[in-house]
């Protein structure tokens, strides 16, 4: 019957409500009853609802202003992967954690040789029966000592081309031979971390692409972070972006008394929203989002003045301020370098010649290593 799946949501929520503000709990019990991704089939965490039904639901959750996205990068970037890559016991083992949060994952792709480059990563895996033991290094995992779980690249063929030897798997972050460095960044936050990797035994079972061809279930994974990285996703709310930064409207605030702050955060928002409102490629959208943001801050700062370097004891405003414009220096580095991602434009977009690769094709292991 229609409407039957809303009035069953709505049913569940009144009797979880009143909500009493902390989000995980809350997005734990959505997630264990089908509701953080209806469309899912039953075994995999969801309903069996369509496409069309799950929007519903969103709207309904949005409406009443509820929490519905699970913690960590499991949801975003691991799922969409696993569902178009994985074998069904896969599935059913990592997406319905994957979906009430139960899991929360971060991402052991880059490493200090593989950036950019990431391809040429170096961490191996090496079958020992129905396990794999993976030996590497990572960095830059983004929470990787609050996480569970791990969207693991290594290579598992050094004799194939960089491309072509690579296996995706998940990862238990709480295995035996992980080891988590954190890094402080200039916040003097700890978001960062790098992570070592010795002799750590990865079942079969957690393998999420089909052995050697990890590549194409990566571009799945990098896919959905431009997207989610691009502005592109619909957030409720200003404390939804993904990127950090203050708002158009804090900035705006602050540059109330300059006529020329105020147009330029006006100018600066609404060209971006035109932007994302075309729907263009993700890498474009990710490039005038993270300059956009960047920018934002500075002019915020800027409006500031010297109250930017030195401010009252009692001053709680600025610093917010302060923390955003380094904080959002990361912007056009995190989830792939602008500089990549001209590069991605480029050659996918517009149909210009790749970069020559003197080495393309030939065995990973005979590539020079800087």
């Amino acid at each position: 019957m229609p409407g039957t799946h809303l009035d069953e949501l709505r049913a569940f929520v009144d009797e979880h409500l009143p909500w009493d503000g902390d989000n995980p709990s809350f997005v734990r019990l959505l997630g264990e009853a089908g509701w953080v991704a209806p469309h899912w089939a039953p075994e995999h965490g969801g309903r069996g609802l369509s496409e069309d039904e799950a929007r519903e639901v969103y709207e309904e959750l949005d409406r009443r202003e509820l929490p519905r996205q699970p913690r960590g990068s499991g949801f975003v970037l691991a799922a969409p992967t696993i569902l178009l890559h994985s074998e069904e016991a896969t599935k059913r083992r990592f997406l319905p954690p994957i979906a009430s949060g139960e899991e929360r994952w971060c991402q052991l792709f880059s490493e200090p040789g593989a950036g950019s480059d990431l391809a040429s990563l170096a961490t191996t895996a090496v079958r020992d029966g129905d396990e794999w033991i993976v030996n590497g290094q990572k960095v830059w995992t983004t929470y990787g000592h609050e996480s569970e779980m791990a969207m693991l690249l290594a290579r598992t063929d050094p004799t194939a081309a960089k491309h072509a030897g690579i296996t995706y798997f998940g990862m238990d972050m709480r295995a035996p031979g992980v080891e988590i460095r954190p890094l402080v960044q200039m916040t003097g936050e700890t978001e960062f971390n790098e992570v070592f990797l010795t002799d750590v035994r990865v079942p079969d079972l957690f393998r999420i692409s089909p052995v050697h061809d990890g590549w194409a279930a990566t571009q799945t994974t990098l896919g959905a972070e431009r997207f989610a990285l691009s502005g592109l996703r619909k957030k409720k709310k200003a404390s939804d972006e993904i990127l950090g930064g203050k708002t158009v409207a804090d900035v705006m605030a602050v540059a109330s008394d300059r006529t020329d702050g105020r147009a330029r955060a006006h100018i600066e928002s609404r060209v971006l929203e035109l932007t994302t409102a075309r729907k263009l490629h993700g890498s474009l959208t990710k490039i005038a989002k993270a300059r956009t943001n960047q920018d934002l801050q500075l002019l915020a700062v800027e409006q500031l003045g010297a109250r930017a370097t030195a401010w009252e004891p009692d001053d709680d405003e600025t610093p917010g301020f302060v923390r955003e414009l380094l904080r959002t220096r990361a912007n056009s580095i995190e989830g792939g370098t602008s500089e990549i991602q001209r590069n991605i434009v480029g050659e996918r977009v517009l149909g210009l010649p790749r970069e020559p690769d003197p080495f393309k094709g030939q065995p990973w292991r005979e590539v020079p290593r800087s």
